[in-house]
């Protein structure tokens, strides 16, 4: 409980400490902006309540007695303290009510990031969310121009533990039509497929990155039948048996295509959160520290 004359008192801290930094009544009403004779009977009101004077004359102006002066460190202290309190309630309320842009790869659509934002928005249901999907040159273009707060794409060794996290890695297969020559084979040794003609997904997608790579390492250069943007589209032309592809791993990928292991430990892709080293919002930070701590154990793959 408040003690009565602490309750009444609270009202007349401002004048208090106007008082007490100025010395003078009439300096103390302009710079609270009220009437001088309100801040003398504010003053007479404090004295009537604490029992002692708190202020005495000196000369033309007024002066702290020493029991006034006692009091005012613990009168300021209430003042930082619930401007430090207002500050916590702007916080959390930014936190609650804020934005966050998310740039992420088309891949990452179907279940990853709506799974991530659906276990946040239990917890911060006003929080709204800005979206934008294409390749991951295009996702990290717009991370690094600050057009979006994190990105979701395909990690690569540029990305650090400082600036990024790691949600999961999935094998890539060899992606073949069912009546291809591969088709029963148990593995692959991607030398094997030089002949081939692939279908691939267009430069700045982080799988044609890979794919490059793992083609590199296997000595040749792949010609491309068709350069797609979405790795659907992609599974569905080597169905209709126009050519080959090397794809993430799906669950009920139909009876017009076969999966066939790489034989090659690159033959991963890592997907991860990336963001800036630009100092987030609340509301971003609180996301990315969700993801964090939580996100494995959203994302199932």
């Amino acid at each position: 409980m408040i003690r009565d004359e602490a309750r009444e008192l609270l009202p007349l801290i401002p004048t208090l400490l106007a008082v007490a930094e100025t010395e003078h009544i009439t300096e103390a009403a302009h710079l609270l902006g009220i009437p001088q004779p309100t801040v003398s009977r504010q003053m007479t009101r404090a004295s009537a309540l604490l029992g002692v004077d708190i202020v005495e004359r000196r000369g033309r102006g007024i002066a702290l007695t020493a029991t006034g002066r006692t009091l005012v460190p613990y009168l300021q202290r209430v003042v930082v303290d619930l401007e430090a309190g207002l500050d916590a309630m702007s916080e959390h309320d930014a936190r609650a009510r804020g934005r966050i842009s998310i740039s992420f790869q088309n891949t990452l659509g179907e279940d990853i990031v709506p799974a991530l934002i659906r276990a946040f928005k239990n917890d911060h249901p006003a929080v709204t969310f800005e979206l934008d999907q294409g390749a991951r040159a295009r996702c990290l273009n717009r991370l690094d121009e600050g057009q979006a707060d994190l990105a979701f794409v395909a990690l690569s060794s540029e990305h650090t533990p400082e600036t990024s996290f790691q949600l999961y890695d999935e094998r890539l297969v060899l992606v073949v039509p069912a009546d291809h020559r591969l088709a029963g084979a148990r593995s692959v040794d991607l030398t094997d497929t030089a002949s081939e003609s692939y279908i691939a997904m267009g430069h700045g997608f982080g799988m044609r990155s890979i794919c490059d790579e793992l083609w590199s390492q296997a000595g040749f250069t792949p010609d491309i039948a068709f350069e797609g943007q979405d790795i659907h589209t992609l599974r569905g032309l080597v169905g209709a048996g126009l050519g080959i592809s090397i794809l993430p791993r799906l669950r009920d990928h139909g009876p017009d295509t076969v999966e066939v292991r790489i034989d090659s430990p690159a033959a991963r892709r890592r997907i991860g959160m990336v963001w800036s080293h630009r100092q987030p919002p609340s509301q971003v930070q609180a996301f990315r520290t969700m993801v964090v701590r939580s996100g494995r154990g959203l994302v199932v793959r």
